[in-house]
């Protein structure tokens, strides 16, 4: 896998004329080079950071106290990291980011590299300024980064289908523990204790809500005791396994009580849409074809507060590409792609809304998807 990933980074990078790239971002790191100690933390603040040469071998920077476990992961030139973030290096910070960069023109020097530009995903203001101060031409290498993981390998799409399985298991130990009187934490927690202990790394959010607070959508888990008859809804968002996400959602009905029929019409109407859309995600089509052709299935009522994206990559995290309701991206579905197809049913001072996802992989005929998390057969009925 991580041959097949470099590889790709490399020749994304080529296309983007870009000759080496300098990878901050640890889901770039990871996918071009490896997995680092603390991903959360890293997320935040930068303590390791990769050069990607076209024509030459990779380097690693590692958090210097945690080199022992990246060892174990990378076989290719590993280097102590030059911390230089404000953090840890106060009034230094400066000082400390020009070290960094001249241990990067030493680099570039030997790779004969130095009068190139280099690309650059994402870097604090202070790194920035010493790049530039070095004389470092950089230019903008995240949408390389971003084509390049769009079409996953064979081996990941092997890790999605796995965490995929591992995902649904947890949600099947939520929906059991799904009942009136229960906290939309303790719900959260149920999911997410599952998750770990199947050997998921973290959860991007913690979108879950229950009665009321399903209309509008994107509310997190709180101390609410769910009611009998109330909507819980719920959006995975879960970094499994080799880190890779399996982004689904589902809405289930708690207790006892039987649906009400606008509870059953926004769940029909959330599981057609996204029903009808799945099947039209084949190798070829654009994405502002899909755009227009599924943002215009989308009943008016439920525009106001529609899902942002009617679909978006999926691999490491949400990712590249989206399919949107305007404001269109070029470019096409293809196979190898995996995609999240989104749906929330709800309008504008409604008392509930519903949420359901699927995640897809692209095939050459066709979407394949890889949950298989219930719906609420009461709910459909």
């Amino acid at each position: 896998m991580g041959r097949e990933r470099l590889a790709r980074a490399r020749a994304a990078l080529r296309r983007h004329g870009l000759p080496a790239a300098l990878l901050f971002d640890p889901i770039n790191v990871r996918y071009a080079a490896a997995p680092g100690p603390f991903a959360v933390f890293n997320l935040h603040v930068s303590f390791r950071w990769a050069l990607i040469p076209v024509e030459s071998e990779p380097v690693l920077w590692e958090y210097p106290e945690a080199m022992h476990v990246t060892a174990g992961r990378w076989s290719g030139d590993l280097r102590p990291a030059i911390g230089w973030t404000f953090f840890g290096s106060g009034p230094n910070t400066t000082d400390d980011a020009a070290r960094f960069a001249a241990e990067i023109v030493a680099v570039l020097d030997e790779r004969g590299l130095r009068r190139e530009r280099l690309g650059v995903d994402r870097l604090e203001t202070v790194g920035h300024l010493a790049l530039a101060d070095a004389g470092v031409r950089v230019a903008d290498a995240q949408p390389a980064l971003e084509q390049a993981r769009a079409v996953k390998t064979g081996d990941e799409l092997a890790a999605l289908r796995a965490n995929a399985r591992a995902c649904d298991a947890a949600i099947m130990r939520l929906r059991a523990a799904l009942r009136p009187g229960v906290t939309e934490n303790e719900l959260w927690g149920t999911f997410i204790g599952v998750a770990l202990k199947s050997g998921a790394e973290w959860c991007e959010t913690r979108l879950l809500s229950s009665g009321p607070r399903t209309n509008p959508w994107m509310q997190e888990a709180t101390d609410r005791v769910v009611e009998d008859g109330d909507l819980v809804a719920f959006d995975t968002d879960l970094i499994g396994e080799r880190g890779y996400l399996t982004d689904v959602s589902r809405t289930y009905l708690c207790g006892d009580r039987r649906a009400t029929d606008e509870q059953r019409r926004l769940y029909q109407t959330a599981y057609a849409y996204l029903h009808d859309s799945v099947p039209e995600f084949r190798p070829g089509a654009s994405f502002e074809e899909l755009g227009r052709k599924l943002g215009s299935r989308l009943p008016e009522e439920f525009h106001p507060l529609r899902y942002p994206f009617i679909a978006h990559g999926s691999g490491l995290i949400d990712e590249y590409p989206c399919v949107k309701f305007d404001h269109h991206h070029e470019g096409q579905i293809e196979a190898g792609m995996v995609m999240s197809v989104e749906a929330y049913i709800g309008a504008v001072g409604g008392g509930q809304g519903v949420k359901l996802e699927e995640q897809i992989i692209i095939g050459d005929d066709g979407p394949e998807m890889i949950s298989t998390a219930p719906y609420d057969d009461r709910l459909l009925a």
